[in-house]
């Protein structure tokens, strides 16, 4: 708030009184401070821990464009590295709801991207993923064993267009940790689950805005009969704090996040914003995960409580921690339930994890 000279003598007694307390003892300097100072004090002790654990959250986040220790561009032509047999997906899965579909999955090499693959090929979709690498994170598994791994750059239209055009549905998985104007890409090695490093044009703009914004523009310019054609749906993983702004506090909380973040978010929204905007066309589902993890991710394990109590407390800004048998359930749930569209938070996911079992 702004400074008020009519009130000056007050906040200096006020300073006065506070500095006197014993530097340990902070219930008691708390107790002694006006309640305007005690206010401030909970709002900014919460919104630093908040901070912290938001920025470990947009650093954990799911991984697979940047594959290699250079990130350059690649030119509109794209290789399949691996491809199962016509009938793999079936011979592995026990139910079809997926059988006869195809499936794009963006970053399906990922942490979050493997998952929804593995557990699309169980239900008898015919999966292909585009990754930088384009290769099998686990060729021990049958499941993805079955996916068609196509080495590509997601930011070429040419590359999108070409796979979108051969899809049913298009699951958006590519994450960045630090971009390259972070100044932190060096901790990419130590947090991202592929390994990856950031190039000199790896931005959250290029790999999440432009890769996401390629595959709707890609699903918009695709042929569709004029008379009953079902809009596509497109599933993409956004952030919990996207929805900041429509929160309490949240906005504060985000008026001092460091740059990285905001920068984050901002390329987070604008796919959020022009996913919805063409309901004829495409069938927007959008997930905002907080914190996501598994019982083998041992470099989360010891953060999730703090989120989660937080939660439970009733910080409007904070959601509950999901793990990513969870979300890629409900990225699933949500493609082959026809009335899921939207925004769907923790709530929702944990719903429509029932349907998948």
């Amino acid at each position: 708030s702004s400074f008020r000279p009519d009130r000056a003598s007050e906040f200096l007694s006020a300073g006065g009184r506070c500095a006197r307390m014993p530097l340990f003892s902070t219930s008691a300097f708390l107790a002694r401070c006006p309640p305007q100072l005690r206010q401030r004090h909970r709002v900014l002790s919460v919104a630093t821990l908040v901070l912290a654990l938001a920025g470990l959250q947009a650093l954990l986040s799911v991984t697979s464009f940047v594959g290699g220790p250079q990130h350059t561009r690649a030119d509109s032509r794209s290789s399949v590295v691996r491809q199962a047999g016509a009938d793999g997906g079936a011979a592995l899965a026990t139910t079809q709801p997926g059988a006869g579909k195809k499936l794009l999955v963006m970053g399906g090499n990922g942490y979050v991207g493997r998952e929804v693959c593995r557990l699309a090929v169980a239900r008898g979709y015919k999966v292909t993923s585009l990754s930088r690498r384009g290769e099998n994170p686990e060729p021990d598994s049958k499941e993805l064993s079955a996916v068609t791994w196509v080495k590509g750059d997601a930011t070429n239209k040419g590359t999108v267009q070409g796979l979108v055009d051969n899809a049913d549905a298009v699951v958006h998985a590519i994450g960045l940790l630090f971009d390259s104007n972070s100044g932190l890409t060096n901790l990419n090695l130590i947090v991202s689950g592929s390994k990856s490093t950031a190039g000199e044009d790896s931005t959250y703009d290029r790999i999440t805005r432009m890769t996401a914004f390629n595959v709707i523009d890609a699903v918009r310019g695709k042929f569709r009969l004029p008379f009953g054609a079902s809009p596509t749906p497109v599933l993409f993983v956004s952030a919990a704090e996207a929805g900041w702004p429509d929160v309490a506090l949240g906005e504060q909380v985000e008026g001092v996040a460091p740059e990285w973040l905001r920068q984050y978010l901002a390329a987070k929204r604008a796919v959020e914003a022009n996913i919805q905007s063409s309901p004829d066309t495409i069938r927007p589902v959008i997930f905002r995960p907080s914190l996501i993890w598994s019982w083998t991710k041992f470099d989360v394990l010891p953060v999730i409580p703090f989120f989660n109590i937080a939660n439970a407390l009733g910080v409007p800004f904070v959601d509950k921690t999901v793990t990513v048998s969870t979300l890629s359930k409900s990225i699933i749930a949500g493609l082959e339930d026809a009335s899921v569209s939207g925004v769907q938070r923790f709530m929702q996911m944990e719903q429509l994890e029932k349907k998948i079992g």
